[in-house]
């Protein structure tokens, strides 16, 4: 695993967010190796696990969404959002933003969001961004998706700052201003 350092920090933040974490079978047959999801709580398998900052992107995945969402989600993170988005949608007669946005821009907020815990904790961008992390295995120089959010390039912190998590940053800041410290700083690590 890419800096085991960083697994309990990591484990400990999410707790401390109300997030379950539990160690053992459950992380088996994940979206990635190590790592599971199973109504809402993430199971982990440290030996299974490539970087700990993969549990982090999972855990990211849930924390768009409202709280109340979390028990409903499981391995097939994408399929249940964007079940959950039809059903509410359904129900209701109009789509939910904060839903509409978790389904259409989780990847990117998970992404970002992940980056900014990893900034907070004060551990190496390398537990998050490593070879064949995000699909890249072979690059020059800084991780890809690294660059991007350190450039400001990225649309994940975009997505955050319009659910009010964090203030807008990068190219994006002259969309608005919402108030808010702009990106990495995070003032709501979730929406409720």
């Amino acid at each position: 695993m890419y800096h085991p350092e960083a697994l309990e920090p990591i484990v400990t933040f999410l707790r401390g967010l109300g997030l379950g974490v539990e160690y053992g079978e459950g992380a088996r047959d994940g979206f990635l190796p190590g790592v599971n999801i199973h109504a809402g709580a993430i199971h982990v398998d440290p030996d299974a696990l490539l970087g700990p900052g993969d549990l982090l992107h999972e855990a990211g995945h849930i924390i768009v969404l409202p709280r109340r969402f979390w028990p409903l989600v499981g391995k097939d993170l994408q399929a249940d959002i964007d079940g959950l988005l039809a059903e509410q949608t359904a129900r209701d007669g109009v789509a939910d933003p904060v839903l509409t946005m978790a389904a259409r821009q989780g990847e990117f907020m998970s992404q970002a969001w992940s980056y900014a815990v990893v900034r907070h904790l004060g551990l190496p961008m390398g537990c998050l961004f490593f070879p064949g992390s995000y699909r890249y295995d072979s690059y020059e120089g800084a991780h890809p998706m690294l660059a991007w959010l350190e450039q400001g390039t990225h649309m994940g912190p975009n997505a955050l700052a319009d659910a009010g998590m964090t203030g807008f940053s990068g190219m994006f800041a002259f969309l608005g201003d919402n108030g808010l410290p702009p990106f990495p700083h995070m003032t709501r690590w979730t929406l409720d």
